[in-house]
């Protein structure tokens, strides 16, 4: 039954990735095949086409092309069972390594980064190349909800009952709580030209580091993202769980 349950799990969720997928490579695909057909006419009609227009229309279906492209490898990320290299790390200074290079984007939006780090944090088996990928992910997230009337960005460390815990919270719009319940769900995004993997790769992510993630909101505006993870790595049946769990 538990073996018919996971298929019947992964089978959903390849539902809604096929599903995200056809519906994002449509609007490229189309604007692909308008500017194509828009060459053909003009060759059509004068039997030759200037390189200053082939170019602009060119342009154009090289950048869908593109688009294209990371629709896919954006997909396939989500999807393919990670090869993570856990090490001993130190989180903090993964922390502070990310601080320093979003500072000035931050500050470009208005937005003043304050960390409060665990100064006697254990260190965490990590994958920096990917938990860096998470968190920054949260942090722009963050910083985007912010840059209209700026704010400030919190990231906080501590220990609890062994388990090191991340605390990234901002000052911006908020979220609701329909949107709480759908965050983490592929191709689920309410930003512009969002892909909506985003957050479903940072989900991803965190659980092949055998911790969770959770989202909260804020009655007074902003979100409030908390990771667990444990110091000594996922256990050996969770690393199994996610294998079998994946597409």
């Amino acid at each position: 039954r538990e073996a018919r349950l996971r298929r019947a799990e992964s089978l959903a969720s390849l539902t809604t990735l096929a599903a995200g997928v056809a519906h994002e490579i449509k609007n490229p695909l189309g604007s692909i095949g308008i500017h194509i057909q828009l060459i053909q006419r003009e060759l059509q009609k004068h039997h030759s086409i200037d390189e200053e227009t082939a170019n602009k229309y060119l342009d154009v279906i090289n950048e869908e092309v593109e688009r294209l492209n990371g629709i896919v490898v954006d997909f396939l990320f989500a999807v393919r069972p990670m090869d993570t290299d856990l090490k001993k790390s130190d989180l903090n200074k993964v922390i502070q390594e990310l601080v320093d290079f979003v500072k000035y984007e931050a500050e470009e939006s208005g937005v003043q980064v304050e960390t409060r780090l665990c100064s006697s944090l254990p260190k965490v088996e990590l994958d920096e190349k990917y938990i860096k990928q998470a968190f920054m992910n949260i942090i722009k997230n963050g910083i985007a909800a912010m840059e209209e009337k700026g704010g400030t960005l919190t990231i906080a460390t501590r220990e609890d009952e062994g388990y090191v815990f991340t605390d990234i919270s901002d000052t911006g719009v908020g979220i609701s709580d329909e949107k709480v319940a759908k965050i983490f769900e592929p191709y689920y995004t309410t930003k512009e030209g969002g892909t909506g993997l985003g957050l479903a790769i940072v989900h991803r992510i965190v659980l092949d580091h055998g911790g969770e993630i959770d989202v909260q909101a804020s009655p007074a505006g902003g979100a409030r993202f908390v990771v667990s993870l444990r110091p000594e790595g996922p256990p050996p049946e969770a690393e199994a769980s996610f294998a079998d769990s994946a597409i």
